[in-house]
């Protein structure tokens, strides 16, 4: 099967985490009043904000840091995903970031900009953030990395003064060194795999299967240790994955069994069972 077919097959831009319905009082802002931490209205912000992602380079902590993956995705993406259903701009840093916002041409009320390098930034934050500024009805909220700002205000004020202290939530913390990179790899793959337990899949041996963010998983499928599922790959209900599998971008369809095998870019039809050692790539079986 050619590699366009299987593309085809898979959701454009899949995105089969809603981490929203992961968001526990743990996550939760620590800073926010409470009566914002579950707003009873978001609809407002798709409207009226424009979601501006900045481009932020650490290149002395990590070589080629814009084409790192955490779980899958960029930084960048990961930033993104957390304005998504808002209309969406990314531009790169500069010297002058108020100037370079500032030039952006644009009808909605409110601009939010915040960095790529917070990938544990999510939606729920960012409303809760949009939420804090619009109760207040507030020209300029500095946060610990990014600002949001009414249009208005910033066209017409050449100079802002964002003071000294500035709104701080954890989900903001800066990628800037090896240390932050494992961490919050590490805490963007247990918010996967929780999803997925949450879904109904069987996980055995959590700490040694790997799952990305563009993964589909049905209920009830099964996964043994030493699993490795990547891209944006779909695995049907009643698939059983034994120990040592490495799927990527592919379709397993229902009650699959695929035991110790390397499968890319293919899909696999309804009841087979892949013997162990199989290397399947491109294919339609």
């Amino acid at each position: 099967m050619e590699k366009e077919e299987i593309d085809l097959l898979v959701a454009e831009n899949q995105i089969s985490i809603d981490f929203d319905s992961l968001s526990t009082q743990e996550e939760e802002s620590m800073i926010l009043p409470n009566s914002l931490i579950k707003p009873i209205n978001t609809d407002w912000i798709k409207d009226e904000v424009l979601f501006v992602a900045v481009k932020a380079y650490h290149d002395d902590v990590v070589k080629n840091m814009p084409n790192l993956l955490l779980c899958g995705k960029t930084l960048l993406d990961w930033v993104l995903n957390a304005g998504s259903g808002c209309e969406r701009k990314v531009i790169e840093d500069c010297d002058n970031i108020m100037d370079r916002v500032r030039s952006i041409n644009t009808s909605k009320k409110i601009i939010a900009v915040f960095y790529s390098d917070t990938p544990l930034f999510n939606k729920a934050t960012f409303n809760h953030f949009c939420n804090y500024f619009s109760s207040r009805n507030m020209n300029f909220l500095k946060l610990s990395r990014g600002f949001i700002v009414k249009t208005d205000f910033l066209k017409s004020n050449v100079a802002i003064a964002q003071g000294a202290s500035a709104l701080d939530d954890k989900c903001l913390m800066i990628a800037d060194s090896s240390k932050a990179l494992n961490y919050m790899g590490g805490v963007l793959y247990n918010k996967i795999l929780n999803y997925h337990i949450k879904n109904g899949v069987i996980i055995y041996g959590q700490n040694t299967v790997f799952i990305d963010a563009d993964v589909e998983i049905e209920s009830g499928v099964i996964i043994y240790p030493n699993n490795v599922i990547m891209g944006e790959s779909i695995i049907a209900g009643d698939v059983v994955l034994e120990s040592g599998n490495v799927i990527k971008s592919s379709i397993i369809s229902n009650n699959v069994v695929i035991k110790s095998s390397y499968i890319e870019n293919s899909k696999i039809s309804q009841g087979m069972v892949i013997e162990p050692f199989s290397k399947i790539i491109g294919e339609e079986i």
